[in-house]
């Protein structure tokens, strides 16, 4: 086997392994996602905790606007947390893919958060704990689109604008 041999091999080994490490990443957020989806973590079960950081933050309120807090806060959790679902997946979409990697990333990543969403949502309506809804999968899917296309404006003013060569 010659040295150049060697190389390609050891290359080869070497996206193996960051393919695997970043599809490993996907499937361990997943897991995180779809745990935090549990009646552990309904309102009921989270009220008391937030309740105590509210108090702190903010001090006394009546219960309408404490509610309002805890709704737009918990929304606020679910777009971050599937933006994050939907980072790691572009990523591994992207380093997996031999042809089309951007196109193939966008749709990995969209695929994969709305399937979640979809599926959590519907566990969540079966829950006396908790309530499916519609409108909560497309917040979700507006997180995994936030972080999809924020991803497509970073890399796309990172290659630059084409240089033009000034005319003399």
């Amino acid at each position: 086997m010659s040295r150049g041999d060697s190389d390609e091999t050891r290359k080869a080994e070497r996206s193996r392994r960051r393919i695997a490490i970043a599809w490993t990443l996907v499937v361990i957020w997943a897991a995180i996602v779809w745990f935090l989806g549990t009646d552990a973590f309904s309102l009921r079960n989270t009220s008391d905790v937030m309740g105590v950081w509210l108090d702190w933050l903010i001090g006394d309120m009546d219960y309408r606007t404490r509610y309002r807090i805890y709704l737009g806060a918990r929304k606020a959790a679910h777009v971050v947390e599937y933006a994050i679902l939907a980072l790691l997946t572009f990523r591994a979409a992207l380093i997996t893919a031999h042809r089309h990697q951007i196109a193939t990333a966008c749709s990995a990543a969209l695929f994969i958060v709305a399937t979640l969403a979809s599926a959590d949502e519907a566990r969540q309506a079966l829950s006396d704990a908790r309530t499916g809804s519609p409108w909560d999968v497309l917040i979700d899917l507006t997180g995994g689109v936030i972080a999809v296309t924020g991803v497509l404006v970073i890399s796309r003013r990172m290659r630059g604008a084409p240089q033009t060569q000034p005319t003399a």
